[in-house]
């Protein structure tokens, strides 16, 4: 799954084998097989979620989030951050994010992306005229901007999710709401998705899990609030205030940490 900076666009599983009644805690060890696997039914649920949420064209969305940030020594804080979705399919987002550790704004119109930094008063353009895809691609490729619920926003959706193996865990609740529960393990990355268990069939929450970085550090994403969003382009400008100074350095300086 696909920010900006990673700490601002921003615009899974010890525990897991360790809780009893859960499908992969269930498994005998003779049960699971040699060769790494993604079960039918945990393909079926996924499959079922992304034309779900690839059948959208106009959504807006929250996601609660917990990051972990790895310091020197290998210590994990955790940061909260809540970031307010809205996309047009498909060249359109606005995403506001609201933490601990960062306010931002990112804004994409199919012709400009901006990031703003609303308690810093500055903020940073680039003329893109693209659609949210290729402007994802190109943040990462050239500046080292990635989100990990660009999957969320992508006009192919899933297409870039990646496992060698898949498992129906079993249903649970995400504030109230039943889910199926899946996890996926991955080279690098595993992660886990719970998918509203009804027509609607959206995600309801992510883990990623970092396991070949330092300390594992872990993303948790809670999704509420799925509902009709903006048609019109209109609504995805950005008119920078008064007392903002521009620096697209914010933007083209990510990669380098500045």
């Amino acid at each position: 799954m696909r920010c900006a900076p990673k700490a601002a666009f921003a615009v899974a599983l010890a525990c897991l084998l360790a809780l009893p009644g859960l499908g992969l805690a269930a498994k005998k060890k003779a049960d699971v097989p040699e060769t790494p696997v993604i079960e039918e039914k945990a393909a079926q649920v996924l499959d079922k979620a992304c034309k779900a949420l690839g059948a959208l064209k106009s959504y807006t969305f929250r996601a609660d989030l917990t990051v972990d940030k790895v310091y020197q020594d290998g210590s994990k804080i955790q940061a909260g951050r809540v970031m307010d979705v809205s996309v047009l399919r498909p060249g359109a987002f606005r995403i506001a994010t609201a933490g601990d550790d960062i306010q931002a704004s990112s804004v994409f119109d199919g012709k400009t992306f901006t990031l703003s930094l609303p308690d810093k008063k500055v903020y940073g353009q680039l003329a893109a005229a693209m659609d949210t895809d290729a402007l994802m691609d190109m943040l990462a490729a050239t500046y080292g901007i990635e989100s990990p619920l660009g999957d969320l926003l992508s006009n192919d959706t899933c297409s870039k999710l990646k496992g060698v193996a898949g498992y129906y865990v079993g249903k649970s609740k995400v504030r109230g709401t039943v889910c199926e529960h899946l996890f996926f393990q991955g080279k690098d990355v595993d992660w886990q998705i719970w998918v509203e268990d009804g027509p609607s069939a959206l995600p309801r929450k992510i883990v990623i899990t970092e396991k070949k970085l330092r300390s594992s550090p872990q993303f948790t994403a809670v999704l509420s609030g799925w509902k009709t969003g903006e048609s019109s382009l209109d609504a995805f400008g950005f008119t920078a205030p008064a007392d903002f100074t521009r620096d697209d350095a914010v933007i083209t300086g990510a990669k380098s940490g500045k």
